[in-house]
């Protein structure tokens, strides 16, 4: 009897045994034929098409690192939503975490009289390369000193001390910048 998913359940047992056993050609007729699914379901929890990509996105490399655990107690396409809803939670808890970090970032530049504008904050501080944004995120949102920063970032701590300055540096003029 054909499954709800419209994928005949012997098919869809073959493939699930040749991507186990290693075959990317059968996990990638069932990522083409479970993404949409995901996907949809994804954006229904979320609201937000880029967040949804990712979450599904997350759904499938997390199902491919871990389908020789897939133990056939429920069907596939349950164990992808049991994927999805944990990763969606995660999703959820680290946006969570990054608006309340946003928010005490954009309260201590206005303590320090930097611009109110939050938009403005994020957008100068998305614009930073990767290693001046760790940085800046390690010691101002985590607290840490130079020396703790550093050892994370696998680099001198003056090496942090240079990426600080120079973040600090490019922020105050894009926020300048951003004020005319």
């Amino acid at each position: 009897m054909p499954s709800t998913t419209g994928c005949d359940e012997a098919d869809e047992a073959k493939l699930l045994e040749s991507a186990v056993s290693g075959d990317s050609g059968a996990f990638a007729k069932l990522f083409n034929h479970y993404y949409p699914m995901i996907y949809s379901f994804a954006y229904r929890l979320s609201l937000s098409g880029p967040d949804a990509q990712d979450i599904a996105q997350e759904t499938f490399i997390k199902a491919a690192r871990s389908l020789g655990s897939f133990r056939g107690e429920s069907s596939f396409k349950n164990w992808l939503y049991r994927i999805a809803v944990n990763g969606s939670s995660d999703w959820r808890q680290r946006k969570t975490r990054e608006a309340v970090a946003a928010e005490e970032m954009a309260a201590e530049y206005r303590n320090e009289e930097w611009p109110a504008d939050f938009g403005a904050v994020h957008e100068a501080l998305g614009s930073l390369a990767d290693e001046l944004r760790q940085a800046i995120v390690l010691v101002y949102y985590e607290g840490m000193n130079h020396a703790q920063a550093a050892r994370i970032c696998a680099c001198a701590e003056t090496t942090i001390s240079w990426r600080v300055f120079m973040a600090k540096r490019k922020l105050k003029k894009l926020l300048q910048n951003h004020e005319r």
